[in-house]
């Protein structure tokens, strides 16, 4: 896998603009796979999670609720999960890059939701790793009790309000953003919109929203369009548009993600 660098605060927190975790993103991908960077389609991210980065899937009931959509093992430890037989918490051991994603992810009407935690937790591995390894001399243990991994309940992942006042705010907002940018990579995403955008006859590049009563409801009907050409939520695709400023949108006409 090719190597990507990036600089750290003290803490060990990346710090990175969105459209350096693109430039990551697209580096990766064509390392990966360059046929995923021609045509606009959906990335096999277990395949890229597994086969590429290096990580070990599992699939486990991670909570008694489904409150936890994911986690990342970034040394090997005792991790939580739920035990629905007996009704009550238990620990497995999990190895070093082991990707843990909650069964009820496999739901049908949960895929999409499943393919960009999936993502989200591979991002965490790509950006984070080395926030949450013990560190040089300290030995790896089941027993360890710095729980050097991340659990992403469902207030983390694809989370627009969070107030960045926490270095952990800022590390679920890096994670949801490459996520974006691998299951809709900028150069593909892009094609595809502005395609759509000439047929109707946009030819700006970007749309306003609320320029155009009819137009608005087409954007709203696109999004569906691209959900199912990436295989992701609509409200990732809609959130692409305007994190890619394909659909510019002034507070006093905000659009409903």
């Amino acid at each position: 896998m090719v190597k990507i660098y990036f600089r750290r605060k003290k803490s060990g927190v990346p710090i990175l603009r969105k459209n350096e975790i693109e430039a990551m993103a697209e580096l990766l991908l064509r390392d990966y796979d360059a046929e995923v960077l021609k045509e606009p389609g959906a990335l096999d991210i277990e395949h890229f999670a597994e086969n590429y980065v290096g990580l070990e899937m599992d699939y486990q009931d991670l909570s008694h609720n489904r409150s936890i959509l994911g986690m990342m093992v970034f040394a090997d430890c005792l991790v939580p999960v739920y035990d629905a037989e007996r009704n009550e918490a238990k620990y497995i051991k999990a190895n070093e890059g082991t990707l843990l994603i909650d069964n009820g992810l496999l739901r049908d009407d949960q895929i999409r939701r499943g393919r960009f935690t999936m993502g989200h937790e591979v991002a965490h591995w790509l950006l984070h790793r080395n926030k949450y390894k013990p560190g040089q001399g300290q030995a790896p243990s089941f027993a360890c009790s710095t729980r050097p991994f991340i659990k992403c309940r469902t207030w983390d992942v694809g989370n627009r309000r969070r107030k960045f006042t926490s270095d952990d705010d800022w590390m679920e907002w890096q994670a949801d953003y490459m996520s974006s940018a691998l299951l809709m990579p900028r150069s593909t995403f892009t094609k595809a919109v502005l395609e759509k955008f000439n047929s109707v006859g946009i030819d700006a590049g970007y749309y306003e929203w609320g320029s155009n009563i009819a137009l608005d409801l087409w954007i709203q009907f696109l999004g569906y369009e691209l959900a199912d050409l990436f295989n992701v939520s609509v409200t990732a695709a809609r959130i692409r548009f305007e994190n890619l400023q394909l659909v510019t949108v002034q507070s006093q006409n905000r659009w409903h993600i």
